[in-house]
């Protein structure tokens, strides 16, 4: 083992899944192999090719290549082919971080048991735990009544402890509102589940009929991601619409983000990423474990919250987008004056996780 300890990542990406999991992990392992430790990635499955890239050039571990099988449905199997892989009883600091709905409490016990921490990753508040260290970058605590270790769990839990890659930094020269027309952005994760592209699209078409909309609204960028499966029919679409540049699976969002004055989106880590830009946000909740965050920034007026997928339509949209435009000065103005996010969560967290791994072990 080399440098002041090693970290292991249980994390998932595919089409269902998306890349947020990913995303944040690779995020958090960067800046953890940067403060001396070894880091390695742990995946159920081999990751698609078009997945890969996002790894971040980490060596990638499967469950499938270690144990002959995925243990999908099975905590405790899956804790143990994750344990064949890095091993029972570290004679130095190991630390495991997982970041998976389908692994909790379970898991997390067969884990410390084998004498590494855990790290977990978690956007509910329901779920049952064995960890040491619980992370959230959402502004509630976690129920202490829900973590089965015996000497509890450390809470990491805000806004201050977002896993925002520092391309995503706020460029306070860079930012300010444009003039109109103003440029827009929709982006809705790596595979969008819940097709919001088409209903973005719909809603575009809708404010390019209007004369007062047209001339507010300028260059529309649209980004679809690398596991969405109507890409081909997305693109044809976008080719029919004014004005609209079609990206595909870019490699990083940072860029059009900067150069954006709108951002439609899902609650995800886009959303967060764009907050950190101090971009104004068009949200929809595409997911249950998206609601919370989302919940709580628009109280705070941080974002415009159009509710669940279910019941957004294009013309709600439209409606959002014209609203938006017509007192954009207000809003981007209120949106650039507050730092709710920023990129120095990675940072902070593991400066917590090096405190701790000094420590004595309290399995």
């Amino acid at each position: 083992m080399t440098g002041i300890g090693q970290v292991a990542v249980r994390v998932d990406a595919d089409a269902a899944i998306g890349l947020g999991h990913l995303r944040r992990c690779v995020t958090l392992a960067n800046q953890l192999r940067i403060d001396g430790f070894t880091v390695r990635l742990i995946t159920g499955r081999s990751l698609a090719p078009a997945i890969e890239p996002f790894a971040g050039g980490f060596g990638v571990f499967t469950l499938e290549e270690a144990a002959g099988r995925e243990s999908a449905h099975d905590e405790r199997q899956d804790a143990e082919a994750t344990l064949s892989i890095i091993g029972r009883h570290p004679a130095g600091v190991s630390w495991v971080i997982v970041d998976s709905y389908r692994l909790g409490n379970q898991w997390e016990r067969v884990i410390r048991e084998a004498g590494h921490r855990v790290l977990a990753i978690d956007d509910y508040r329901d779920r049952r735990h064995h960890a040491d260290l619980l992370l959230s970058d959402i502004d509630a605590p976690f129920d202490p009544a829900l973590n089965g270790a015996a000497s509890g769990a450390r809470e990491l839990t805000g806004p201050e402890f977002a896993l925002i890659d520092p391309e995503f930094r706020y460029d306070d020269v860079r930012q300010k509102p444009g003039r109109e027309p103003r440029r827009l952005l929709a982006s809705y994760g790596s595979s969008d589940p819940t097709d919001e592209t088409t209903k973005a699209m719909q809603a575009i078409r809708l404010l390019r009929s209007d004369p007062e909309c047209r001339a507010r609204l300028g260059t529309v960028d649209v980004v679809v991601g690398p596991t969405n499966p109507r890409a081909p029919a997305l693109s044809r679409a976008a080719e029919g619409i004014g004005n609209v540049d079609f990206h595909l699976a870019p490699g990083s969002l940072a860029p059009l983000l900067r150069g954006t004055d709108l951002f439609l989106t899902a609650g995800g880590n886009s959303m967060v990423e764009a907050l950190a830009m101090r971009k104004p946000c068009i949200v929809t909740v595409t997911s249950d474990n998206q609601a919370l965050m989302v919940d709580r920034l628009n109280v705070r007026g941080a974002i415009r919250s159009l509710g669940s997928h279910e019941t957004v339509d294009p013309q709600g949209i439209a409606d959002a987008i014209a609203a938006t435009l017509k007192d954009y000065e207000r809003v981007a103005t209120s949106v650039h004056s507050r730092a709710i996010f920023d990129h120095l969560g990675p940072a902070r967290v593991c400066r917590v996780v090096k405190t701790m791994s000094r420590e004595e072990r309290c399995f």
